[in-house]
């Protein structure tokens, strides 16, 4: 059983490091950068931002959208809206928008994913900043200014990534995820900052320099999740990401089982694929902290795999009639599990306060806490077993596309 104690240390440690680096990290970030943001100047002059909007069989959503991007107070704009060969009432519901919205409006008759419809609006846009946004977002009327003001104050920024919140609140599944954006997203991308590597920019809202999308030679239209392989293109290509905390967005989240589980999937599979293209290239960079972000991903996909070697492990070695065989198990067990759901505890409940500023009627989701540890790394194990053979067997410069999991009611 020497290896079931070894493999049961590193399940049991290796998360526990992990938020301890998140919650340190992202109380830095906190502290000397987030706290001190000064009052927004929307008198300043500033360049002009082109909206585009992807959609894909969003009938019941992009009018909203649309609307809501149409009339934010943001004086230089322009808006674009792609249909990606919608096969609901997508193209009606835009043609009859832009009778009141001048937007530019392309109609693609074929459906080949969300990164191809990005780069067809990218090659029409008339402003050097782009602020990519799903069909199903909202946003605050302060973000872009707050977006576009990281551009004025740091050097070599390639893209601008908000901090999206949560819309559908009302199930469980709802309330868990509003935890997980509000706690440990938010928490990971602060960490990630101050290592001055964030693993992906948000694909639902996130403003991108034009000049640096060309560069990276805009979204792979192969790649399943293409905000994360850009991502990673625009650290190989010495582009820096921020996080904007204080530039705000509201999603709508699946809020079942099964929408959720193929999202994560979709997300491993991305993640995954973008290990696998750019292992080589970033042993080449020669950069310690891109080489911890990539040790990180790496770890977290060996940590997912040590679980299922010691499940088989376990069950291949079971004693139905051995109870010291029992008593010794389950006591690894049951005390790796109570350690890392009580120190979560703690780690999250500090990330969700210092996110409260935002949205404070999520502190009165900490009960969902107890729920929180168990869910994340959970459903992070499956997803990443089941993408494995999906990333390695991706084809290569076929269209990567995908439909939006379901949608929730609204409860803002």
């Amino acid at each position: 059983m020497q290896i079931i104690y070894y493999l049961s240390s590193f399940l049991l440690y290796y998360p526990l490091v992990l938020s301890l680096f998140w919650l340190i990290g992202a109380l830095f970030y906190y502290f000397l950068i987030e706290r001190k943001k000064a009052t927004l100047d929307y008198e300043r002059p500033r360049e002009g931002i082109t909206f585009i909007i992807s959609c894909f069989n969003e009938a019941e959503t992009i009018a909203e959208t649309v609307t809501n991007i149409s009339t934010l107070s943001y004086p230089k704009k322009e808006l674009i809206v792609i249909n990606d060969g919608s096969q609901d009432d997508t193209a009606a519901v835009l043609l009859k928008l832009n009778e009141v919205y001048p937007f530019k409006f392309i109609d693609l008759k074929q459906n080949q994913g969300k990164a191809n419809a990005l780069n067809s609006g990218v090659k029409i846009a008339k402003y050097n900043y782009i602020m990519c946004v799903d069909a199903d977002t909202t946003i605050d009327d302060p973000a872009p200014y707050y977006m576009i003001d990281n551009f004025y104050t740091y050097e070599n920024i390639g893209a601008v990534t908000g901090n999206p919140r949560i819309r559908n609140k009302r199930s469980l599944l709802g309330k868990i995820q509003t935890v997980e954006f509000a706690s440990i997203i938010g928490g990971i991308k602060r960490a990630q900052s101050m290592n001055g590597y964030i693993n992906t920019i948000s694909g639902v809202f996130t403003l991108l320099s034009k000049k640096a999308l060309e560069d990276c030679n805009l979204w792979d239209i192969d790649m399943v999740t293409e905000d994360i392989a850009l991502s990673w293109k625009m650290h190989l290509h010495n582009y820096v990401i921020a996080y904007e905390p204080h530039a705000l967005c509201w999603m709508i989240v699946p809020e079942t089982l099964r929408g959720l589980l193929k999202q994560r999937l979709r997300w491993a599979q991305g993640n995954q694929e973008v290990l696998v293209r750019d292992f080589t290239k970033v042993l080449k960079k020669k950069s310690i902290p891109f080489w911890f972000l990539f040790a990180e991903q790496l770890i977290s996909l060996i940590w997912v795999f040590s679980i299922v070697f010691s499940i088989i492990f376990l069950l291949l070695n079971l004693n139905f009639l051995d109870y010291y065989f029992y008593e010794e198990t389950l006591n690894i067990i049951l005390a790796s599990s109570f350690v890392l759901i009580t120190v979560n505890i703690i780690l999250f409940s500090a990330q969700l306060f210092i996110d409260s500023r935002y949205e404070q009627k999520n502190m009165f989701y900490f009960l969902f806490l107890s729920w929180y540890p168990i869910f994340y790394w959970a459903i992070n194990a499956v997803t990443n077993v089941f993408a494995l053979p999906k990333a390695l067997k991706r084809e290569k410069g076929a269209y990567a596309t995908w439909k939006s999991p379901d949608r929730g009611k609204v409860q803002r």
